[in-house]
């Protein structure tokens, strides 16, 4: 890929959720040193935020523009082996992204023996189950689900392989082989040295942070790293990697193919991009959607979802997964974009779009979130540990709330002292709740 092609990714942001633009990263790595192990590319299909299914939905059905764009990214990064890390109710999407990467290790575009499954740790509460279909893409979008099916304890040690010492009661077989990997054969056709495999998750909302992914994926308790150093410079087993989500490697390739798509020239945080939208909740045909950036919430429902169920009112949305908080029905009209979601004090996150009619209590649904974060908090941080439990249990109505005060430092707490995203975004929920809602922090 040459210069004139990576200008043509300025503009594309993260679709997992932070925004980071794609083209910085993608030269980050580039300019890291190969030394003799090489670079690792890494596509995020863990898709824990609840709310967001648009991930499967490409695995799903368009795998193939994911491994190109993985390839493009290997290419121009010079890595020589990449993995999907994905997540362990996925088994559809599995099983058509193998079957893809055996068509092209056929065409010689994927090296041989590319294709192994190997497994990553995770949290006791959620161990991998091979016998596990796995449910739709709507079901695992539902706030409920997640909650109920969360990683509840953090009970058990690393073990000498890479597994979690639980009694006996988890055993996490093939895990990632550690740096004396096995070798990398080209394919036979034209020689192209890049083999994909994948890891599938140990089931861990917090692996959607990318240091706790890798983590993960080396057989440890997926918990954030301190940066820095950042991925780019030691990643996976120490090495250069790059981590993109799904969404974002399927539009690279949208945009780095002859003509790009619709003729766009950028996605994902400017004005007339596209992203794809999650649609679910209380609406008549949920979904994925491709749509401009900036699309409001309400022509989102009305023009691809049929419009809110039995035509009732709307109580309250999600504007772009769980982590953004919960907005009044009032602010429909909000642009789903960057800068309109800014203007009301979130982000748009994962685009996932969460509809709930009336009579549904906007309280009972932040209590839920709060309860979800409790639940996936991987413990690392004690303002996180304690904070989002404490919110959880007061706005459930478990116990008293605090004074007012008290809640703005311990949401200030929060914020300041957790290392990863899961802690200094999950007090938005709360600020939201207190700014759009009477009385959330009285």
């Amino acid at each position: 890929m040459t210069v004139m092609d990576l200008e043509r990714l300025k503009g594309l942001r993260g679709c997992g959720g932070a925004g980071f633009p794609a083209d910085f990263k993608w030269k980050a790595v580039r300019d890291e040193p190969a030394g003799a192990e090489g670079k690792v590319v890494v596509c995020n299909a863990d898709e824990g935020e609840p709310g967001t299914f648009k991930d499967g939905w490409l695995l799903a059905e368009r795998p193939r523009e994911v491994i190109a764009g993985m390839l493009r990214a290997a290419a121009f990064t010079g890595a020589d082996r990449g993995y999907l890390y994905l997540r362990p109710e996925y088994t559809r999407q599995k099983a058509a992204f193998l079957a893809e990467v055996e068509r092209m290790v056929g065409e010689g575009l994927l090296s041989l023996g590319s294709g192994a499954v190997w497994y990553g740790a995770g949290f006791p509460g959620r161990p991998v189950v091979e016998s596990d279909h796995g449910l739709d893409d709507i079901a695992l979008a539902q706030l409920e689900w997640h909650v109920a099916h969360g990683s509840h304890d953090l009970e058990g040690e690393p073990t000498a392989n890479g597994g979690l010492a639980t009694d006996g009661k988890l055993s996490l077989l093939r895990p990632l082989p550690p740096r004396a990997r096995p070798a990398i054969e080209p394919a036979p056709a034209n020689g192209i040295a890049f083999r994909l495999d994948v890891c599938i998750g140990g089931g861990a909302y917090i692996c959607g942070e990318e240091t706790a992914l890798l983590e993960s994926m080396e057989g440890r308790r997926p918990q954030p790293r301190h940066k820095p150093p950042f991925p780019t410079q030691a990643g996976l087993w120490g090495l250069p990697t790059l981590m993109n989500n799904v969404e974002t490697f399927w539009w690279a390739e949208r945009l780095l193919s002859e003509g790009g798509a619709d003729g766009a020239d950028d996605v994902g945080g400017v004005p007339g991009a596209r992203r794809l939208y999650s649609l679910s909740g209380d609406v008549q045909t949920p979904g994925v959607y491709e749509c401009e950036v900036g699309i409001t919430a309400r022509e989102l429902i009305e023009r691809h979802g049929g419009g809110v169920k039995g035509g009732a009112e709307v109580a309250c949305w999600i504007p772009g997964g769980a982590a953004t908080g919960v907005l009044p029905g009032t602010l429909l009209d909000t642009p789903l974009s960057p800068d309109g979601l800014k203007a009301v004090g979130t982000a748009l996150g994962t685009a996932a779009v969460v509809i709930y009619a009336a009579p549904r209590e906007p309280r009972e649904v932040a209590a839920h979130i709060m309860r979800f974060f409790a639940q996936e908090s991987c413990s690392q941080c004690t303002p996180c540990r304690l904070g989002c439990r404490a919110f959880a249990d007061w706005m459930d109505g478990s116990c008293t709330a605090p004074p007012a005060d008290r809640a703005s430092d311990w949401l200030e707490a929060m914020e300041l002292g957790s290392i990863c995203g899961l802690g200094f975004t999950a007090p938005l929920v709360v600020r939201q709740m207190d700014r759009w809602f009477e009385g959330a922090m009285a």
